[in-house]
């Protein structure tokens, strides 16, 4: 019988396959399916039993009220097809748990990869491949698991470094802005400038989206498949809308899920029930799928559309016990090199802003198995400290 460590580092492996390529080791072999699969497993296997951590507790409550939404939209969908199209939202949450459970096999499993990653991501880093090879978004999130030694002074620069490289040559504005969210974290004191920072920053967008709301809207009047007269209203009705195109179909996606879906959005619209009526179309052939199945660029924002508040109260919960376990406990995790796992996390939390992660099988598990290995972490610190304590 084939060992628990070897199962684990298969497992591993086939997960950094799916992170460097998904458009080739999910659509042929469903690596977001079976990593979805192990984590329901290995939760049976548990009998259940998990940590009573906020972070868990809010994974717990999560599947529960999705699990609500896949039984109330079985009587609302417009399709079986798409309602199991989105049902990726849900299932894909059991990632969590491969994470969780597997996570004390992921140091001797990057100890004996680590080489071949850095030979593979540090060339290719340089010569862009095609993007079946080296996604142009993803591996933004293998670049901590390159190094061994969390505390190298230079590591942070380093990793700013990369990110920017990687953005220059894979033409990801995603890679860019990760780089930007690192050197703030880096820069940040605590975790009170560090909140203070991000809250002024929503604040501001915010009020920024309300001011272009009304032209945002325009969309409506002239949308068609085949014509870019609506897209191109929305542009000219205000300088700020015609600084870059892409920006401006996701702020036209964001209004739609924000505005034009209110208040079915307050506690969800369900699965297999259309999001949008306005998109950009790059594949005709898909026309049909794209108002059910269309991400929404910003992964939070989108599940917010399908799962409505509970879901924002529950992710907002555990985004806070992240940063407050980062900056609070910073040097634990830094002489344990833990803390290369919370800089992959930040990563794929940027990718899940301005990309459609939670919601596609192409990035979903390696978000929630990148949160299950943190609410290990958090879980093994707790413990230690309150083994510690107790001693007399």
């Amino acid at each position: 019988m084939m060992q628990k460590k070897t199962i684990s580092y298969f497992i591993f492996f086939a997960a950094i396959c799916y992170i460097i390529s998904p458009w080739f080791f999910e659509r042929n072999f469903f690596i977001n399916e079976f990593l979805s699969m192990t984590g329901l497993f290995l939760l049976v296997y548990k009998r259940f039993k998990i940590s009573k951590d906020l972070i868990c507790i809010c994974i717990i409550l999560l599947l529960t009220w999705s699990a609500i939404h896949l039984t109330t939209s079985l009587f609302r969908q417009d399709s079986m097809y798409y309602y199991f199209r989105n049902s990726v939202i849900t299932y894909s949450v059991f990632s969590f748990f491969t994470g969780f459970f597997l996570f004390k096999y992921l140091s001797g499993f990057l100890a004996g990869i680590r080489n071949f990653l850095r030979y593979y991501i540090g060339i290719f880093l340089f010569i862009p491949l095609p993007l079946i090879f080296y996604e142009r978004i993803g591996v933004s999130t293998l670049f901590p698991s390159l190094f061994k030694n969390a505390s190298y002074r230079f590591l942070p620069m380093i990793l700013i470094i990369i990110n920017v490289i990687y953005g220059i040559t894979y033409d990801s504005a995603t890679a860019l802005m990760v780089a930007f969210f690192l050197f703030l974290v880096f820069i940040s004191p605590g975790y009170k400038f560090f909140k203070q920072t991000i809250t002024i920053g929503l604040l501001s967008f915010a009020l920024l989206f309300i001011y272009l709301q009304p032209d945002l809207s325009l969309i409506k009047n002239h949308f068609a498949p085949k014509s870019t007269r609506a897209i191109e209203e929305v542009m000219q009705s205000n300088a700020l809308l015609q600084i870059d195109g892409n920006t401006t179909w996701r702020l036209v996606i964001w209004n739609q899920i924000l505005v034009d879906k209110f208040p079915a959005n307050l506690f969800g619209i369900g699965f297999g029930t259309p999001m949008l009526k306005a998109y950009p179309i790059e594949d005709y052939s898909k026309l049909a799928t794209l108002p059910y199945v269309m991400g929404g660029h910003n992964s939070f924002i989108y599940l917010f559309g399908r799962l409505g508040i509970p879901f924002l109260l529950l992710i907002t919960i555990i985004y806070i016990t992240v940063f407050k376990e980062y900056f609070y406990h910073k040097q634990y995790y830094y002489s344990t090199n833990q803390v290369l796992v919370f800089w992959s996390f930040f990563a794929i939390t940027v990718m899940a802003l301005f990309n459609p992660i939670l919601e596609s099988p192409l990035f979903a598990s390696g978000y929630w198995m990148l949160l299950g290995f943190i609410a290990q972490c958090i879980y093994s610190r707790k413990l230690i400290e309150n083994k510690s304590v107790s001693i007399p």
